[in-house]
């Protein structure tokens, strides 16, 4: 069930799959690691990310082309350096819109509050299920600046969401939320945003996915993103720039 601000529209991506789902573990190593390095090479992010060499590849190869990344050296002594974050982090804006790419669903809940729900789901063998994603995982990176009481969360595995619905006491509502379940357009992003967060109570999705996410959200997100990047030093290198 969507509530009708949520409702998907034809949404087209120009430039090729360097904003699909594996390929955004590329452009995240590039935003929040690659700016910090002088060079680095392709074999060092397949590495690191532990994806391919051919989609690096194939991925640097677009980025290039756009002006994105600089290469020094030829063949398999060729090393590139990030020249225009910023601009690279607004294209990725430009073609990624949490509403068009994501199926979501909207709950009242019978739960008292968002509190009681959360220690719902913590007590639960369903926590693992699930992250908190949107204003929820703002809220606790510590950036909250809106007096909203929803809470968001992407589902790690959606076949659970009628173990979820059932657990939290979820009611469908035609309009507006009170808790949003969301299934990850970036499964791979979130995936290894979430690999050290093991023993947490409910886990929380990647600071630069959910500055995504909420940038085009329609409920308060851009104002929410533009707060919380402001303040957070893994946003804070091309924020400014962005604007």
């Amino acid at each position: 069930m969507k509530g009708q601000f949520l409702i998907n529209t034809h949404y087209s991506c120009g430039e090729g799959n360097i904003y699909a789902n594996k390929s955004a573990v590329v452009l995240d190593w590039l935003l929040r690691i690659g700016i910090y390095k002088e060079q680095f090479t392709i074999r060092e992010v397949s590495r690191s990310r532990d994806i391919s060499i051919g989609l690096v590849q194939r991925v640097f190869e677009v980025l290039v082309m756009k002006g994105f990344l600089q290469t020094m050296g030829v063949r398999t002594a060729k090393r590139f350096f990030i020249k225009k974050p910023e601009l690279l982090l607004k294209s990725w804006l430009d073609h990624y819109n949490i509403t068009k790419k994501c199926k979501m669903w909207t709950y009242r809940t019978g739960c008292e509050d968002k509190t009681e729900v959360l220690k719902a789901l913590e007590s639960s063998d369903l926590k693992h299920t699930v992250a908190l994603a949107l204003h929820a995982a703002a809220e606790a990176y510590g950036t909250k600046n809106t007096n909203l009481q929803t809470l968001e969360l992407y589902l790690i595995n959606p076949s659970m969401r009628p173990q979820l619905e059932s657990s939290l006491q979820l009611e469908p509502q035609e309009r507006g939320y009170e808790i949003l379940l969301i299934t990850p357009y970036y499964k791979s992003l979130l995936s290894h945003g979430l690999k050290d967060q093991i023993t947490a109570k409910v886990r929380v999705a990647p600071c630069l996915l959910t500055f995504l996410d909420l940038y085009h959200f329609p409920l308060r997100g851009h104002e929410q993103a533009e707060f919380m990047s402001a303040r957070l030093n893994e946003l804070k290198p091309f924020y400014k720039k962005v604007q």
